[in-house]
């Protein structure tokens, strides 16, 4: 996969997903997140990379 075709909006969903695990495991929210959480937070950006092809 080459990055630098990707569109804007793909970078978006993509630079989100990887923020988000990171932050669900560097701060500590008082909350004890695993794998479930990465997968239900992959099926959501697979979801708008999804949606992001009818744009």
């Amino acid at each position: 996969m080459n990055l630098l075709r990707l569109n804007i909006w793909r970078k978006m969903i993509l630079a989100g997903f990887v923020v988000a695990v990171v932050a669900m495991f560097a701060i500590d929210w008082g909350y004890h997140f695993h794998i479930g959480h990465v997968v239900r937070l992959f099926v959501g950006a697979a979801a708008f990379w999804l949606a992001v092809d009818r744009l």
